[in-house]
């Protein structure tokens, strides 16, 4: 693993070296357009096949670099419903100053009402911000979640443990690297799926020899688990920092890494959770849940029917709230196999942070607490802490220990 993120490293620095060389692509489009437009003038003038032959050898530079600048401004602007469209650079140019102008943050307003103008101030909130936020752990007094068992509808078995800790072969790394999006933001090292998916031939088996290192041991390098935070709007004014949404992108590597890991938790989802969770599940459609819960509420005006109630749950910052201990403590609750857990641990519990602002990276913090938006394992994992809370009410009405204010409680199940 330490080997392949030398290499990386080393790469990274030919890579800037090429950049370097390759120049502005936009540039490069303006000057290949006018030598094109200087050929075509002497073939028009001369006749000559040497001109036209100009003309050809000009027209190829102008395509290639047409084509380099359009693959560049496509990845920039995220308008994926172009990739197969109109490839129009001035509609790439409008989208991307659009999105300058609302991320771009020039003032902030603190908790406590005081506006920051300067960028030093403003970046040093924000920062701050999301150091309390995902660095920071709250004290408490973990809960024992083993009276819970009873009331879950299935725990893992020896058989389903064997399946989730199996050795990792060639194809199911391959599978995960390729399954990331291509045109998805990069992490802090810079390389994309795109770069994967065309050096697979050169780079595949040091990456399955490093996915593999970590599925043995269950150590992973700090390098491989760094985030950058890329904050996103909520609202069209944003004011506070808490008005914008971090979304992690992390590193191609370590989203492969969990990529197996999601699709190993995908066998077993479905009969860990109940029907009342069908997002992220496999087999199941989040809609479903909407058409339940209009026909739930039909009739709640009517004296008739047996006494009912309802529970209208808002987290705030549900994935960035979740404590890791807790997080372990559900996967023990649920039987998941220790190596298992120990995995999904080091994943979560190594993340480290910088924040994206205004085109440049800021800060560096160890994260103490979080699932983080951008991580392909996070809602799988939060549906998890959500069936704890499922099983909890279960509980409670299975022991009649709400039918005093509600009446007959078992109609909540």
């Amino acid at each position: 693993m330490y080997e392949s993120v030398c290499k990386l490293k080393l790469l990274k620095s030919e890579f800037r070296r090429l950049k370097k060389q390759t120049g502005n692509l936009t540039e490069n489009v303006q000057k290949a357009k006018i030598f094109l437009d200087k050929a075509q003038s002497l073939f028009t003038t001369y006749k000559e096949d040497i001109f036209l032959n100009l003309v050809k050898c000009c027209r190829r530079v102008y395509s290639a670099a047409v084509k380099l600048e359009i693959s560049m401004l496509q990845q920039r602007a995220k308008l994926r419903w172009l990739k197969h469209g109109d490839q129009s650079s001035k509609v790439f140019f409008q989208k991307i100053n659009s999105t300058r102008v609302k991320q771009r943050v020039f003032q902030i307003t603190t908790a406590s009402g005081e506006l920051l103008t300067t960028q030093h101030a403003v970046t040093q909130e924000f920062i701050s911000y999301f150091q309390n936020l995902l660095g920071g752990s709250t004290t408490h007094r973990l809960l024992d979640l083993g009276f819970l068992r009873p009331a879950l509808k299935h725990t893992i078995t020896t058989a389903e443990a064997s399946l989730l800790v199996a050795p990792v072969t060639e194809s199911e790394v391959k599978e995960a690297f390729f399954d990331i999006d291509v045109e998805s933001a990069p992490g802090p090292d810079g390389f994309t799926s795109a770069f994967y998916r065309v050096a697979w031939p050169i780079v595949g088996r040091s990456m399955f020899e490093s996915v593999g290192e970590f599925f043995r041991t269950g150590k992973l390098l700090k390098q491989i688990n760094t985030t950058l935070l890329a904050l996103i709007p909520k609202v069209n004014m944003p004011t506070y920092v808490s008005d914008y949404r971090p979304i992690s992108c992390c590193n191609v590597l370590y989203k492969a890494i969990t990529k197996i890991i999601v699709k190993r938790l995908q066998r077993v989802l479905p009969l860990l959770i109940t029907y009342s969770q069908n997002a992220f599940v496999p087999g199941r459609s989040i809609s479903d849940n909407i058409l339940l819960a209009q026909e739930l509420l039909a009739g709640y005006n009517q004296t008739r029917l047996p006494e009912r109630c309802t529970l209208k749950v808002d987290i705030q910052k549900a994935y960035d709230s979740v404590e890791w201990d807790f997080m372990v403590e559900v996967l023990k609750l649920f039987n998941f196999p220790h190596q298992f857990i120990a995995l999904i641990e080091q994943c979560i519990s190594t993340a480290t942070f910088s924040v994206s602002l205004n085109g440049s990276i800021h800060g560096f913090f160890k994260g103490g607490r979080g699932l983080r938006q951008g991580d392909p394992m996070s809602p799988y994992l939060f549906v998890l802490v959500m069936e704890v809370w499922n099983s909890l009410l279960r509980h409670r009405v299975q022991n009649a220990a709400i039918s005093s204010t509600i009446g007959n409680a078992r109609n909540l199940v």
